[in-house]
């Protein structure tokens, strides 16, 4: 019975160790944070992601834009990264 036990706790430890990996594996990351951005910082496009990040938008642009009207809002953003090399292509 307690060989049984044993067998069952390492199984499970086994299925949680994969789960976690993949998590980490899947090369993307979320995370949900307060815009925030003084009238002088948004004209020129800067905007505080929280506490731990800043981006930098091109005033004009959508994402300028998104992050004007979330100015005091929360939002959830996720980084992704893009697997393998690609070219870039120039779409007229």
């Amino acid at each position: 019975m307690r060989g049984a036990m044993i067998a069952w706790m390492l199984f499970a430890a086994l299925l949680l160790g994969l789960s976690i990996g993949r998590a980490a594996d899947r090369g993307e990351t979320t995370i949900t944070v307060e815009v925030s951005s003084a009238a002088h910082e948004t004209e020129e496009g800067y905007f505080s992601l929280g506490k731990d990040a800043t981006m930098l938008a091109k005033p004009g642009s959508e994402l300028h834009r998104f992050l004007s009207e979330q100015n005091g809002h929360e939002i959830r953003v996720t980084f992704t990264a893009v697997g393998g090399k690609q070219l870039s292509r120039l779409e007229r």
